[in-house]
């Protein structure tokens, strides 16, 4: 009964004059205090990224290996020995590779065919739950009248970063080194506790009095009521389920809803003094398409022959691969990727796609020109990507308008490692090749590198990519020079081998099978690549060059997310386990491409 009276009494207790200043004062505090937080993680990760960029500038040359060399130089033998850590340092590496196989290498399912990282998702609830802490703190028992505005403004008041963690072109990728893709997790958490602030702030709104001279058919009122109704609409469009199988369509709706939600957000804060939280992120937004659209021009269309201005060449390298090459004055990093625009081709002539540069900037010799050949290697699903297709088959190799800009993304600096293992699925060669020439290109110029084995493993459907890939391969391993040496093995995963005959826990590889009888095929030797019929065994092979390593060791895989599963899972045991570090075994590293890198 006494219960009831104090909620009765707290419904009708009026809201006063200097209720509303401690509210307001209350308000702009919590908005302080996000910012200062947001300001602290960045300026945290700007620290941890300049440190990792010197370390690793500075490591490069300290080699962990031993080399010992004796009698003739010329028939010499070299010797090279793993130099054994402190029993301190082991223990390090094993907590770091346990942080590392806990907050990155395994798979959390949160969809249909959709999984997110453990970190990904302490992220998100810690960013929401930080906010919502902010929210609620000092409103008298969770009075509605004390934060229903203040669920409003914190939501306004981050408009800015969400708007830049959306665009291509953010200082707090420069800032942190981690590139604008995977930014997209921050920009996640951020856009869901602004839609769930805001929702709060509008039931809130519903369920008491307006202010004085204030009703929902005001047009500021109608704006807010429209903005938020864009805001859940393009939520809702942009879960996995949709964005995956419908990404054009979520591509347009997704800008105009967010457009809308923007100008509607403006127009209902504006009259209540709150505008200058939303025109930050028209501006952000803004000056990234303004700097875009010069740079778009600036490469395509200035300083080109004129045969090359919006153009690129187009041919068909297999029956479901299409080379698209750009010839421009043009400067990026192997590994990174660049947004292609297709104007003859797209739906929408605004519409881009991104890409990974399947080449390196300047020859593999060493040698560079002022125009580079920039190639994207693009395998005909669905959409774009089929409809180029169906251009090339008609009008065979030949130039196609095509604009490119970027480029884009932050790829790890692999001449830090002892052993690299490069993996890639199909079309995710794009990645793995590029950083495999720049290795082979570091070998040959003779530059610093602590790199001493390469593997490259591809895993493809059908024999049709061969004759392109031996022949980039071919031209670039005699240039492979000494302490360097590289394996290429390619694995051809096409129906004639039935799944029944694959081992599960033999290296070996499939060569055909007749009457449930394998063949196992020889491994070849030398500069050519090695051939090999069915599907790899990723465990058995990254534990292989793990135990083996002299140190440290990188794993890059691009391609399927069943072969990304594998690498993770394969990088949680045996050889990459806590266990086997604390004992000597060498730490791993995991890239993950994803338009993006995962340090894991």
């Amino acid at each position: 009964m006494a219960t009831h009276h104090l909620h009765q009494a707290r419904a009708t207790t009026p809201f006063t004059a200097a209720d509303r200043a401690l509210r307001s004062k209350k308000d702009h505090d919590a908005v302080r205090d996000i910012w200062l937080l947001l300001a602290s993680v960045l300026a945290f990760f700007t620290v941890v990224n300049v440190v990792r960029k010197v370390y690793a500038k500075f490591s490069i040359g300290r080699s962990t290996v031993t080399e010992v060399s004796g009698g003739d130089p010329e028939k010499s033998e070299t010797v090279a020995q793993r130099q054994p850590g402190s029993r301190l340092h082991r223990l390090y590496s094993a907590l770091a590779t346990t942080f590392r196989i806990v907050a990155f290498r395994l798979p959390v399912p949160i969809g249909p065919n959709a999984f997110a990282s453990v970190s990904e998702l302490t992220f998100i609830f810690v960013y929401i739950a930080t906010n919502l802490l902010w929210l609620f703190i000092d409103t008298r028992r969770l009075n509605v009248n004390f934060y229903k505005s203040r669920a409003g403004i914190m939501a306004s008041a981050q408009l800015p970063l969400v708007v830049a963690l959306a665009s291509k072109n953010n200082v707090i990728s420069w800032m942190t080194g981690v590139s604008h893709e995977k930014l997209n997790v921050l920009h996640r958490a951020a856009g869901r506790t602004m839609f769930l602030l805001l929702w709060i702030h509008t039931i809130g709104r519903a369920v008491t009095t307006l202010p004085p001279k204030v009703s929902f058919d005001d047009y500021f009122m109608e704006a807010g009521i429209v903005g938020i109704g864009a805001l859940t609409a393009g939520v809702f469009l942009s879960l996995n389920i949709f964005r995956q199988a419908l990404f054009e369509f979520f591509f347009v709706t997704h800008f105009v809803l967010m457009l809308i939600f923007l100008i509607g957000g403006y127009i209902h804060l504006h009259e209540q003094g709150y505008g200058s939280y939303v025109w930050p992120a028209l501006l952000v937004w803004g000056v990234d398409r303004v700097f875009r659209t010069i740079r778009l021009i600036w490469h395509n269309l200035f300083r080109l022959d004129e045969s090359a201005k919006g153009q690129a060449q187009v041919e068909l390298l297999a029956s479901d691969t299409i080379r698209l090459t750009f010839r421009r004055k043009f400067h990026w990093k192997p590994g990174q990727h660049a947004y292609i625009s297709l104007p003859k081709i797209s739906k929408l002539p605004s519409e881009s796609h991104p890409f990974t540069i399947a080449s390196i900037p300047g020859n593999i010799d060493g040698t560079e020109s002022q125009e580079q050949d920039i190639v994207f290697l693009i395998r005909s699903r669905g959409g774009l990507t089929r409809r180029l297709k169906e251009f090339t088959d008609k009008s065979g190799t030949g130039s196609v308008a095509a604009y490119i800009d970027g480029p884009y993304g932050c790829p790890p600096d692999l001449h830090q490692y002892t052993t690299c293992v490069l993996v890639a699925g199909g079309s995710g060669i794009s990645y793995t090749l590029p950083l495999l020439l720049d290795l082979i290109r570091r070998s040959a110029i003779g530059g610093s590198s602590e790199v001493r084995r390469v593997v490259f493993i591809w895993a493809v459907r059908g024999d049709g990519q061969l004759p392109w890939i031996t022949e980039a391969l071919s031209k670039a391993l005699p240039l492979v020079k000494h302490p360097l040496v590289v394996e290429t093995r390619i694995y051809i995963t096409g129906t004639d081998v039935p799944p029944t005959t694959w081992p599960a826990e033999s290296s070996n590889s499939i060569s055909k099978s007749e009457k449930d009888q394998v063949f196992v095929e020889p491994e070849s030797t030398g500069n050519t690549p090695q051939i090999h019929h069915g599907r790899p065994n990723i465990a058995s092979l990254l534990h292989d060059e793990i135990s083996a390593s002299l140190g440290s060791v990188s794993v890059d895989v691009a391609g399927p997310g069943a072969m990304t599963a594998s690498v993770r899972e394969a990088l949680t045991t045996g050889a990459a386990s806590p266990g086997a570090v604390l004992k000597g075994s060498p730490s791993v590293t995991l890239h993950v491409e994803t338009f993006g890198m995962v340090r894991a």
